[in-house]
C-alpha cells in the first residue's frame, strides 16, 4: 500500500513537471478491464462485492494501457470500498461517437455536492461510508491520467444514491503528452 502511494505521488509530480509521457498503443479493452478487476480481487472478496461488466464498446481504443489499468484500478477500488457488503459494482465501456467511455457505478452512500466538488483534490479523503481510508490520491490520479489522454472525468452522485464516475477518452490521432 505504501509503495502504491509513493508511486502515485511520483506520477503526480511527473505530470506536474510535464515529464510524464504516455506510451500510446491500441489497447485491448477486455484485457485491460480484466487486469484492473484482478488487481482489486482481494478487496472484492473481503467486502463480498461482485463486479459486473458491460463491454459494448468494441475491442480496442488508442491509449496508454498501463495508465488505463491504473485509472480503472483506482475507480474500482473506490467503488468497492464504498459499496455495502453483498453489493454490486458495475464497469461499463461504451462508445459515444469516436470517444470511448468507461463508467464505474457503485451502490454506496453517494456524495454530497460539496464532496463531489472536492473529490479530485489531492489528499482529499471522504471516509464517510468507506471500509478503509486511503491517501486521497485516487481520483486526482484518475483525473490527471484521463486529462493526459485529452479526456474528461465526470462524477454523478448525491447523498444516499451511489456514485457513477465516467472517464471519456477521445480518439487520439497524435502522441499525447
Amino acid at each position: 500500500a505504501l509503495m502504491t502511494i509513493v508511486n502515485d505521488i511520483l506520477d503526480l509530480a511527473s505530470i506536474d513537471a510535464g515529464t510524464l509521457q504516455l506510451d500510446l498503443s491500441d489497447v485491448d479493452i477486455a484485457r485491460t478491464v480484466e487486469q484492473a478487476i484482478e488487481a482489486v480481487e482481494d478487496r472484492t472478496r473481503q467486502g463480498d462485492i461482485e463486479i459486473e461488466t458491460d463491454l459494448a464498446a468494441g475491442s480496442t481504443f488508442r491509449a496508454d494501457g498501463k495508465r488505463v489499468v491504473q485509472i480503472l484500478f483506482n475507480l474500482l477500488s473506490n467503488a468497492v470500498n464504498f459499496s455495502p457488503a453483498g453489493g454490486v459494482v458495475r464497469l461499463t465501456v461504451r462508445r459515444d461517437g469516436t470517444d470511448t467511455l468507461f463508467s464505474v457505478t457503485d451502490e454506496g452512500p453517494g456524495m454530497s455536492p460539496e464532496t463531489v466538488t472536492k473529490a479530485f483534490e489531492r489528499f482529499e479523503q471522504n471516509a464517510a461510508g468507506a471500509r478503509k481510508s486511503g491517501a486521497g490520491l485516487g481520483l486526482s490520479i484518475v483525473k490527471s491520467f484521463v486529462e493526459l489522454h485529452q479526456g474528461e472525468v465526470e462524477i454523478t452522485s448525491s447523498a444516499g444514491s451511489g456514485t457513477v464516475v465516467t472517464c471519456r477518452f477521445p480518439k487520439l490521432h497524435e502522441a499525447a503528452h
